[in-house]
């Protein structure tokens, strides 16, 4: 009897201790309805692509998007498999930057490394912090659709 108290106190106490920072603590999501037309909806392609050295992935707006992406990322190497799939998501979840993922990768005469980043500018410094030496090559994508911008959705350096 005294452990059952004590293990709900504590549960009762660490949930209201994670959600002490949050501005907007949630306990029970709201049952909201929402309706899902067409016009709602944006058609996302989702690619993979397999090649000699590793494995690629992400999501384009459309085909050419997606076939154009996969010639960047596989530069230089040999392609093994290549998949597209289309999916529908929200318009607005499509077009929502703040839940974009930064690809990066880079390969210097020391080393090969890649990783995932929440911003641009934090994929840029975590490759200029792990390239030793000189910078063989590099590559930051972002994920998902972005809307048109005066930054670069891919690049390479080689």
């Amino acid at each position: 009897m005294r452990n059952t108290i004590l293990i709900i106190a504590t549960v009762a106490l660490t949930n209201i201790q994670v959600h002490a920072t949050n501005e907007k603590t949630t306990f029970f999501p709201s049952n909201k309805v929402e309706t899902i037309t067409t016009e709602n909806l944006v058609q996302v392609f989702d690619w993979n692509v397999k090649t000699t050295k590793r494995t690629y992935s992400g999501t384009s707006p459309n085909i050419e998007h997606a076939n154009k992406m996969i010639v960047l990322v596989s530069y230089g190497e040999v392609i093994l498999d290549k998949k597209i799939e289309s999916f529908y998501m929200r318009r607005y979840e499509a077009e929502n930057n703040s839940n974009r993922l930064y690809f990066w990768e880079v390969e210097s005469t020391y080393g090969y490394a890649k990783g995932f980043s929440s911003s641009e500018e934090d994929a840029n410094r975590m490759i200029t912090l792990i390239a030793k030496g000189e910078i063989v090559s590099s590559k930051v994508i972002i994920s998902g659709i972005v809307k048109e911008s005066q930054r670069k959705k891919a690049r390479t350096k080689i």
